[in-house]
């Protein structure tokens, strides 16, 4: 007995302009995915956290570089 292998379909990205088929669409429907996600923050109603982050981010800038 022969065995087929069926390729695995990829998976249907639904965007606000429909369905995306295409590998161009997946791909522009990734894109505004991420862009939408990655934004800055602009609220200042956490400011705990915008100081946490301010910190690694002056920590990881201006400290010297590991040596291994």
């Amino acid at each position: 007995m022969r065995v087929m292998r069926v390729p695995t379909p990829s998976p249907l990205l639904v965007t606000p302009r429909g369905i995306a088929l295409s590998d161009s669409e997946k791909a522009e429907a990734l894109a505004d995915n991420l862009e939408d996600q990655f934004q800055p923050m602009n609220d200042s109603s956490f400011p705990a956290v915008t100081e946490i982050v301010n910190v690694a981010l002056w920590s990881y800038f201006y400290s010297p570089a590991n040596e291994h």
